[in-house]
Order: C-alpha cells, then sequence, then structure tokens
C-alpha cells in the first residue's frame, strides 16, 4: 500500500470536497515544513511545486525534492548526469517538468537565461540563502493558490503551454495575480500579491508568512486534529439529533396510537401493532345503540358539502364526548348513522343496558340546546333505537381493518332505531327487562306490537327517562 500520494492528484481531484479546513489543514503543513527548511542548515527549499509536495494517508502534506537543485544543475552542466535520463519513469515528469518554470522566482528565470546567454554558471546558484529562501516565497504563493482555487493565478483565457513555452525561452511572462471571479479574504489576497512581489525583499519571511494565513484560515493544529475535533462535535450533535428524534418519535408513537386506540379497541391494537392475528369473539350480553338524523336526505339537497360535514363533525363530537363518559364504545359511523355498543369489547357483566340507556338520554338532551349551524332556527331531530343480546365481534380487512360487530342482535338493534318515531327512543322487549330487573329507576312506556322486518310482530317500548329520586324512594 502506497504510503504517500502526490498532492497534485488531491487538489486537482474533484472528487475530493475540499474546504475552509483542508485548505487552512494544507498550507498549514507546507508553510511548517518551509519554516523548518528555512531555519535548518539546509536553508531553503529551491524547487517547491505541488509536486514536490507529498500527501498522506493521514492527510498530512509533505515537502519533497528539497535542497537538490543545486547539485542537479552543477551535475548536468558538467554531464556527470544525463537530465532525460533522470526524467525517464518519473510519472511526475509529463506535467511536473513543463509546468515547474511557472514556480520559478521571476529574478531567477532572469538570472538563468542571462547567464545561460553568457555561457556563465547558473547565477541563482551563487545567490545569497535569503534570496532563495525569497524566491521558496514566491513558489509558495503559487502552491497556495492552487490549493485554494485549484487552478493557477492566471485568467482562464491563458494558455498555460503558451505560458510555459515563454518562460522556458527567456521570455517576460505575465505576473501571477488573484483572478476576478475568485472569492476571498481581503487578507488572503494582500499576502498572495505580497509573495508574488517583483522585488526579493519585499517579500515576507515564511514565517510572518505562516501566522498571517494561519490568523485568516483560523488553522488550529493538523488536520487530523480537525477533523476529530469535527467528529467530536458531530457525535455531540447526533446524540442531541438522535434525543430530539427520539423525542418526536415517542410524541408521534403516542399520537399516533391515540389516533389508533379512537379507530380500534385498544387490545386489538395492541394485536395488529406486534402482528398478530386477531381472532373472531363471541359476547353473550351487550346492547347496541343505533340513531339515524331524522330528514337528512333533504337537509343535504338543501345545504353544500361543506355545511353537512360541518355539521356531522360538531354533532358527533358532541356523541362522541357523552358515550366517552359510559364506558361506551363507537363502532361506527355511516353518514347520518351512528352505531355504539357497550359491553364490548371489554365486558362490564350488567352494566352495559344501563350504559347505553344514560347515552341514549344524554343524547337527546344534548340535541334539545344544538342547533344546526348554517340553520341557527332549525333542530336536528334524530331516532334511536336499541336492543341487547349476544354478539359477535372480529377485525375484518387487512389493508384498512376494521373492527365489525354481527349477529341478530345487531339487526335488531338497527330495526329499532329504523321503525322508532322522531325524537324517541325505542327499545326492544329484551332490553326492557333487563332495565327492569336491574336498573329500575329508568322509565319505560309500552309502544305495542310493532312490525319489524324480518321479525314478525314484536313488543317494543319507548325510554321516557331516568328517575334520579328512584333511590331516595327506595331508601
Amino acid at each position: 500500500r502506497k504510503e504517500f500520494s502526490f498532492f497534485q492528484d488531491v487538489i486537482y481531484n474533484e472528487q475530493f470536497v475540499l474546504d475552509e479546513k483542508f485548505h487552512g489543514a494544507f498550507v498549514k503543513d507546507i508553510t511548517l515544513g518551509l519554516e523548518y527548511l528555512h531555519l535548518s542548515s539546509i536553508g531553503y527549499h529551491g524547487a517547491l511545486t505541488t509536486w514536490a509536495t507529498l500527501i498522506d494517508r493521514n492527510w498530512q502534506v509533505k515537502l519533497t525534492d528539497y535542497g537538490i537543485s543545486d547539485a542537479v544543475a552543477r551535475w548536468t552542466k558538467h554531464g556527470s548526469i544525463n537530465d532525460e535520463i533522470l526524467k525517464d519513469g518519473d510519472e511526475k515528469t509529463d506535467v511536473a517538468q513543463k509546468t515547474s518554470i511557472l514556480y520559478v522566482a521571476p529574478e531567477l528565470r532572469l538570472a538563468d537565461e542571462r547567464n545561460r546567454k553568457n555561457r556563465v554558471d547558473q547565477a541563482w546558484v551563487q545567490q545569497s540563502v535569503d534570496k532563495r529562501r525569497a524566491a521558496d516565497i514566491y513558489a509558495f504563493g503559487m502552491v497556495m493558490y492552487e490549493i485554494l482555487f485549484r487552478n493557477y493565478p492566471y485568467s482562464d483565457k491563458t494558455d498555460i503551454s503558451e505560458l510555459v513555452d515563454k518562460a522556458v525561452a527567456g521570455e517576460k511572462i505575465s505576473r501571477p495575480t488573484v483572478q476576478k471571479d475568485k472569492q476571498l479574504h481581503p487578507d488572503l489576497q494582500a499576502l498572495l500579491q505580497d509573495c508574488w512581489h517583483d522585488t526579493p525583499d519585499a517579500r515576507p519571511s515564511i514565517r510572518r508568512v505562516r501566522l498571517s494565513a494561519d490568523a485568516i484560515l483560523k488553522t488550529k493544529g493538523s488536520l487530523v486534529d480537525s477533523m476529530t475535533r469535527m467528529m467530536e462535535e458531530y457525535a455531540n450533535n447526533l446524540e442531541k439529533l438522535v434525543n430530539e428524534r427520539t423525542g418526536m418519535l415517542e410524541e408521534a408513537t403516542i399520537r399516533a396510537d391515540k389516533l389508533l386506540s379512537q379507530l380500534l379497541p385498544k387490545y386489538v391494537a395492541n394485536e395488529l401493532k406486534n402482528g398478530r392475528p386477531v381472532p373472531p369473539k363471541m359476547y353473550p350480553s351487550a346492547t347496541v345503540m343505533f340513531t339515524d338524523v331524522v330528514g337528512f336526505t333533504r337537509l343535504c339537497g338543501s345545504s353544500t358539502p361543506i355545511e353537512v360535514v360541518t355539521l356531522l363533525n360538531s354533532v358527533y363530537s358532541g356523541f362522541d364526548e357523552i358515550i366517552n363518559k359510559h364506558d361506551g364504545y363507537k363502532v361506527e359511523t355511516i353518514g347520518d348513522a351512528y352505531m355504539v355498543v357497550s359491553g364490548i369489547p371489554e365486558e362490564n357483566g350488567k352494566r352495559h343496558i344501563n350504559n347505553v340507556a344514560e347515552i341514549a338520554l344524554e343524547i337527546m338532551k344534548f340535541l334539545e340546546t344544538y342547533r344546526i349551524p348554517h340553520r341557527k332556527s332549525e333542530q336536528l331531530v334524530i331516532r334511536v333505537g336499541f336492543h341487547s343480546g349476544p354478539v359477535a365481534a372480529a377485525v375484518v380487512g387487512l389493508n384498512s381493518p376494521r373492527y365489525c360487530l354481527f349477529g341478530d342482535t345487531v339487526n335488531m338493534a338497527s330495526r329499532m332505531e329504523s321503525s322508532g318515531e322522531p325524537g324517541k327512543i325505542q327499545l326492544s322487549e329484551q332490553s326492557k327487562k333487563l332495565l327492569q330487573n336491574d336498573y329500575p329507576e329508568f322509565i319505560t312506556t309500552k309502544r305495542g306490537e310493532v312490525d319489524i322486518k324480518g321479525k314478525g310482530e314484536c313488543s317494543t317500548y319507548w325510554l321516557i327517562r331516568k328517575d334520579n329520586s328512584y333511590f331516595n324512594t327506595a331508601t
């Protein structure tokens, strides 16, 4: 496995998203390396380019090819080495050997061309260490610009190949500059321009470059340190986010459970949530009640759909509050039909008849003061009927499961409503006997024999009221 990669391959690879943290870390690594060289016995780099920098597996930039430019120039001039042989097999040669001239400070290119014409040794080899350090600063400006913008500091219209050819031929080339279309901190732009100053002595020292770049790019520690801090911040933020999302999920779950419990009995909802089937169940005794709005078809014909929906919503909301107080369970609403049961899904002994009787009377009392929202002068009138007996309950359907009741008791309760009279509560003889035996405080009167579809003549009764004084009298 390769320990290092060419830095050039990283900064020009569009697959890598390099943000300010990467920029700051890369610049910091290079300036620290240059500062070390400038303070060491070597004294300078001498050939700084993006190809003379490597990057390791920890994303730390290392400098290479430093301090050898003098020796290579002398050995090549005296024929000790062959420059072409050095290039052979060098994977960075094709690009680096062509563009490296752009990193050479203008005073060095000028001295190189002048002394080549005069057939003397390279003057830059004999330059002072300070001049060589100044040339490093120029090259660093080029490298930093590439780090920030993944391009050379020349106009997009500039042909880099032509620029290189001119530089190699000793011709004067345009000075590098920050392009107008690049967004850059003013202080960083000024630092780059200082690095490219035509006068070597006017260029900043590597220490000033490092301190300025650190201050502008706000670099603290290495990239690994930055990434570690970033991961810690991310972990903390993630933990906070997870807690928030968990809280939101719990709230959503509570709301969903509440909604589900309104649509299905609680035990049924729990079984379905856990993926378990809900087998049908037979209840030996329960009371089923139906209500129906009188003249609903006529009312719908003279009302808008929104008015009808508003009406039913307000009425059924009132009904719902009543049945919740008396251990009732709303099975379903179909249009203006409202179906209620007690004793299902939770068995409650004989109390189911008491609960339904209470519900029926309170519904009638509720409607005494209720007015149709879009017709304040009209009062809503309903028929109510209920019957007691055995009932089967089951969950029907997979995609939209419904809790349904089956049996003759349900049919009889429906007949009690449909055969009743507006504004009255009709109950079967079976329900009347249960009230009479266990809850005699409920006052009923016999209606008489009524022809019930599928049953023939049946005795039915009207539920009139509840006599609260009955208990005092009995006592």
